[in-house]
């Protein structure tokens, strides 16, 4: 017997492989070889805020494929060396992001994208 009550039940700690590979494929593909992400020509498009939330899905992306990151988050150093965003910019925007909380925190000061968030990500990008 199939209960409803049942259906609305989801774990914070499951990721949906198929949304996740929807909304990354357009803009970048993971290489597991070197653990980088290597952005796809789409990607010069998108905005600064768009590159750091795919960019920190990505990592959530690669800690599931077990490519070997210690962990999902990423600190502001690191969202800044691997997407080429300048700091000046990056900071702003992942506060912003924080305070809209597309983004979380961890205990660690490191910025990654909860899972309750993805669903908001790809409506984000379709609407843009």
């Amino acid at each position: 017997m199939n209960d409803e009550l049942e259906d609305l039940v989801v774990s914070g700690k499951e990721l949906d492989r198929k949304l996740v590979a929807g909304i990354l494929s357009p803009y970048m593909r993971l290489d597991k070889d070197d653990c980088t992400i290597r952005p796809l020509e789409s990607w010069s498009t998108l905005t600064t805020n768009h590159k750091i939330f795919l960019y920190l899905l990505a990592r959530k992306a690669m800690v599931v494929l077990d490519f070997g990151l210690d962990e999902e988050g990423a600190t502001t150093k690191e969202v800044i060396s691997d997407t080429g965003i300048k700091e000046g910019t990056a900071k702003p925007v992942l506060r912003r992001l924080l305070g809209d909380k597309i983004i979380a925190q961890s205990k660690s000061r490191r910025y990654f994208v909860p899972n309750y968030s993805i669903e908001k990500i790809k409506s984000i990008l379709s609407k843009d």
